[in-house]
């Protein structure tokens, strides 16, 4: 179980910081800073395209208030999209989950800003139907199971590390492994049957319950993983280091976010070697 993170708010971090990435900048590349026309925000494609509108438009047009500049909200055809449109600078900050963003700072160089005090103890559900006799993974074994995106870090890498972790290979172990490609959708999966079970974010999930998306005679959840560091907003590496301080302001008043660091996701990290995936 990762150790308790207790951090000072951005403003307090971001004097340092700030100081830290303009010398960087000068000493790492010969790029000159990009000050964008149009702050263009990719976000993870794992819900549905109504629900993910209406979770980040807010958000959006608050950071075009502060910071001055029009911006766009990117929703990704999948999660390969978000990385390839960031690759090519079509996306200029990205709300990644950790297996996105260890792969997008590895091979593009992209700068951790901010993520949620959650974001640092997260965990993932493993989802049966409601009235499924299952109590423990092992009678889970020769049944039917999904995954959610394939780089997915709480629909796939965290769940598959902690099942290899107790032995369990999944391809083995289960009758047969799908891919859902989404979280709602693996959860409706299994409410309607095409699966006997699967595995999820266990946030996404629970508000799905709350908000009636889900009933609890639907799914029930069998086991719930340790805590992981998932999610984090990042940005290229070559945006003005003035505007990633407003950035990271807006983001302190609006949603009570923490700077984050890139050795938070040390443990996806660890768990993308284990399962021999991109990196």
């Amino acid at each position: 179980m990762p150790d308790k993170v207790i951090r000072r708010p951005v403003r307090q971090y971001f004097a340092r910081a700030l100081i830290f990435s303009v010398c960087l900048l000068v000493a790492c590349t010969d790029q000159e800073p990009v000050h964008p026309r149009v702050l263009r925000i990719g976000v993870l494609p794992d819900s549905a395209l109504d629900i993910l509108k209406n979770k980040y438009t807010p958000l959006i047009e608050y950071l075009r208030e502060e910071t001055g500049i029009p911006t766009e909200l990117v929703i990704p055809a999948s999660y390969e999209d978000l990385l390839t449109r960031f690759h090519d600078h079509d996306i200029d900050l990205a709300f990644f989950g950790g297996y996105t963003y260890v792969i997008a700072h590895e091979r593009d160089h992209a700068v951790p800003l901010a993520l949620r005090d959650i974001d640092l103890q997260f965990t993932s559900l493993f989802l049966v139907r409601a009235d499924n006799p299952a109590t423990s993974l092992e009678d889970l074994r020769g049944k039917t199971f999904t995954f959610g995106s394939d780089l997915s870090t709480s629909g796939h890498l965290l769940p598959r590390y902690f099942l290899l972790e107790q032995g369990i290979k999944p391809e083995k172990f289960f009758g047969k492994v799908l891919y859902s490609g989404a979280h709602d959708r693996t959860a409706y999966w299994i409410r309607d049957g095409k699966v006997d079970c699967g595995v999820a974010n266990s946030s996404i999930i629970r508000k799905m319950l709350a908000d009636g998306k889900l009933g609890k005679n639907d799914v029930r959840i069998l086991w719930e993983t340790p805590p992981y560091s998932d999610y984090v907003w990042a940005i290229q590496e070559n945006i003005d280091p003035a505007l990633r301080q407003q950035i990271l302001e807006a983001m302190d008043v609006h949603r009570k976010f923490l700077p984050a660091l890139d050795k938070d996701f040390n443990m996806a990290r660890e768990a993308i070697k284990l399962v021999d995936h991109k990196i």
